[in-house]
């Protein structure tokens, strides 16, 4: 079976990286909540996509020369329609928390922003809050930043650990050899247009982002282990085809 993937929750039906959408992701039969995390000035760690508050929020600024405060204090909801009140950024620890009352059984993909601006240390910081909280379902790590990926390796070697790329280089498929990480996660943009050996049953690779239609049914017709995605009811549903998955 095909794993879905909710792309920053459902950012689709509410503002992406709240807690909205991860609810509203939970509504459906996914396998995986995505998110990303940065880090503030003051040291916490922040679930949001971007490098800078300016897209998603009321405010403007670098996430890492902004306080925990003062990014709370930021409107996060009323950007995305419909809008909605009360909509922060969340915590890494907001989100665990969430996650337990929500007794969430499926996996969390954490994706460490690394690839633009260096939080060092940041890598042991994020295991460290996932330990503390001892979750039992399951956590998979991923980042552009290949270095971080080896760090994680180094620090936790059980760890569940993707490579996010847009198309894999050499060095990509020697890592994932020697065993630095198990998947590697391509754009799609680019998978389409590669041969249909890069689509067998069994290769290790997880595209994202999937929300054609045309797409998806690609993925889900060459039983890929993932499709990482923001239009989460479609691929449910075109998986339930495809696929013949049931709830």
């Amino acid at each position: 079976m095909t794993e879905i993937i909710a792309h920053r929750g459902y950012r689709v039906v509410a503002p992406e990286n709240t807690l909205p959408a991860f609810e509203a992701a939970l509504a459906y039969d996914i396998d995986m909540l995505e998110t990303d995390i940065h880090r503030t000035k003051d040291g916490h760690l922040v679930v949001i996509h971007d490098e800078t508050v300016d897209r998603t929020t009321n405010g403007t600024g670098l996430v890492k020369e902004l306080t925990l405060a003062e990014i709370k204090m930021l409107d996060a909801g009323s950007y995305k329609q419909p809008m909605m009140n009360n909509v922060s950024i969340p915590t890494l620890e907001e989100l665990l928390i969430f996650l337990k009352n929500e007794k969430f059984s499926k996996t969390l993909l954490l994706e460490i922003k690394t690839d633009h601006i260096d939080y060092p240390g940041i890598e042991q910081e994020v295991l460290n809050l996932v330990n503390q909280f001892d979750p039992t379902y399951r956590i998979t790590y991923q980042s552009f930043n290949l270095k971080s990926l080896k760090i994680i390796r180094k620090l936790q070697p059980n760890a569940k650990i993707a490579a996010l790329v847009f198309w894999p280089s050499p060095k990509v498929w020697w890592l994932k050899i020697i065993g630095v990480f198990k998947f590697v996660h391509p754009d799609i943009r680019i998978l389409k247009r590669k041969p249909k050996l890069f689509w067998r049953i069994g290769l290790p690779i997880r595209p994202w982002t999937v929300d054609k239609e045309e797409d998806m049914r690609a993925v889900f017709k060459a039983k890929l282990p993932g499709i990482i995605t923001n239009q989460v009811a479609l691929a449910c549903r075109i998986r339930k085809e495809i696929q013949k998955v049931y709830e």
